[in-house]
């Protein structure tokens, strides 16, 4: 980000670090705004349909983020990915409801097998071990993901800049698209998960809404 905005603004670097965090801030407001919205579109329609949508909007607004040519068109980029954004809450509630499904599962089989399950504290605590052990998964992958993600988008990020000779493009590949787009690179594996993503949510997912 702060060499997104020292592209874009032809700022030093030491300037970069408000403008930096101002897509961070950009993401977050765009985040809160459409929460609600999100957990509306779950309930109505379902979890499965939420996560597709939004990983979908995801990977197109981060192509999109990778491709402006502004700071301003950045800025509204980053936001629109925020806004874009419902995994974090949705999934948590997918596996929350992953958890008492599976346990209701377990429970039917033991009743078939007439163990008793009559025991409410310990149903209780059982149920709340499974719930912590799948959400638990969940979660640390999205923090295997804020492990990994910036040192493979800092890898892709500008790849054509050689900043310690000063120069910005090497002049015979002036013309080429990562010249134009020097952020595009890391935007695109990011869309391109996105969309990987999405198909595996299609295809692995069951649908977890409460049918009333």
């Amino acid at each position: 980000a702060a060499f997104m905005a020292i592209h874009f603004l032809q700022i030093q670097e030491e300037q970069a670090g408000p403008y930096a965090a101002l897509f961070a801030t950009t993401f977050m407001i765009g985040r809160t705004a459409t929460a609600h919205l999100w957990g509306l579109l779950a309930d109505v329609y379902g979890r499965r349909v939420a996560m597709i949508i939004s990983l979908l909007g995801s990977g197109l607004a981060s192509l999109w983020f990778g491709m402006t040519n502004s700071y301003s068109q950045a800025i509204i980029a980053r936001g629109m990915i925020g806004a874009l954004n419902s995994i974090v809450g949705v999934s948590k509630t997918v596996a929350t409801e992953l958890a008492f499904h599976n346990f209701d599962k377990c429970s039917n089989k033991n009743e078939d097998r007439e163990v008793a399950v009559d025991d409410n504290e310990q149903h209780d605590q059982q149920l709340q071990q499974l719930e912590t052990r799948i959400v638990g998964r969940v979660m640390s992958m999205r923090a295997y993901g804020f492990l990994i993600a910036p040192a493979v988008a800092g890898f892709l990020a500008d790849p054509l800049d050689v900043r310690e000779k000063g120069v910005t493009y090497n002049a015979s590949i002036e013309g080429s698209v990562l010249s134009k787009y020097p952020y595009l690179l890391p935007n695109l594996l990011g869309a391109v998960l996105c969309c990987v993503s999405a198909m595996a949510v299609y295809l692995c997912i069951p649908e977890t809404m409460p049918q009333c």
